[in-house]
């Protein structure tokens, strides 16, 4: 959609050749984007490849899933790819407080995505909604390497703030249209289906959870539907910004849900 708007443009201004030029020059770079916007989220977080999850896949019938890891205190994982390779990422924050069932039970949610489809739209919007969020961070240290890094300057974070409320919208508008809360249901029901472990994933959403508290800030908005809870999640409070880009279903209910189904 974008690459016709920018070919009509550039008719009106230049003409039927340049029209045609510019449409296949963003119809490659438009494929080369979503060809490859998983191996760049990965380098997004200095992921590195440690091996495969061979076993996880057989069960989940699905092709071998790549394992990365990745350097955070954050307990994160997340999977990317748009086919016919996906790979999870797993942060040394969450390698800290699990243990390897509980590892294990975050691995088949998340090969439950891969089996359900969730994952190509969910990386595509992750690479776009997370850029876009990204420039007024970037805006902000441009802002402080040049000549307002002066101490006690104000203008750094009134650029932030600026260019943010330029973006925030359309970023937030993006992850709403294409990210369905329902994929969450639906990729918890497949951990005890791959792991036989009934009662596992309950208490890792329970204590992800209470783990977010002091992590909100440090998550980028526009990558928090890759994640198996609402990082963007700020108790007692209520984030306009922040609220925004949550496409997550309350806990709660997802817990009951995996109880019923349990049943």
């Amino acid at each position: 959609m974008l690459s016709i708007l920018v070919s009509a443009l550039a008719f009106f201004i230049s003409g039927l050749f340049a029209a045609e030029i510019v449409l296949v020059m963003s119809i490659w770079i438009s494929y080369g984007l979503y060809r490859y916007s998983g191996k760049l989220l990965l380098k997004w977080y200095r992921a590195e490849k440690v091996g495969v999850l061979k076993k996880l896949s057989e069960k989940a019938g699905i092709s071998t899933v790549g394992m990365y890891n990745f350097n955070s205190p954050i307990p994160l994982i997340f999977t990317v790819g748009t086919g016919p390779e996906y790979n999870v990422a797993l942060s040394t924050g969450a390698m800290g407080i699990f243990g390897v069932a509980e590892i294990e039970a975050l691995l088949a949610r998340e090969i439950g995505h891969i089996r359900n489809g969730d994952v190509p739209i969910n990386t595509i919007t992750a690479l776009f909604a997370g850029t876009l969020v990204g420039a007024s961070s970037v805006a902000f240290h441009l802002s402080l390497m040049a000549v307002f890094g002066k101490e006690n300057n104000p203008i750094p974070k009134l650029i932030y703030f600026f260019i943010m409320g330029l973006i925030a919208l359309p970023a937030a508008l993006l992850v709403q249209l294409m990210i369905s809360s329902s994929r969450e249901y639906a990729a918890d029901e497949v951990v005890e289906e791959i792991t036989g472990r009934p009662n596992l994933l309950p208490e890792m959403l329970k204590r992800l959870e209470s783990q977010i508290e002091s992590f909100h800030r440090q998550i980028n908005p526009g990558h928090a539907h890759l994640f198996p809870v609402n990082f963007l999640y700020i108790k007692d409070a209520y984030d306009v910004y922040l609220s925004m880009f949550n496409t997550h279903p309350n806990i709660d209910k997802r817990i009951d849900n995996l109880i019923k189904k349990g049943e």
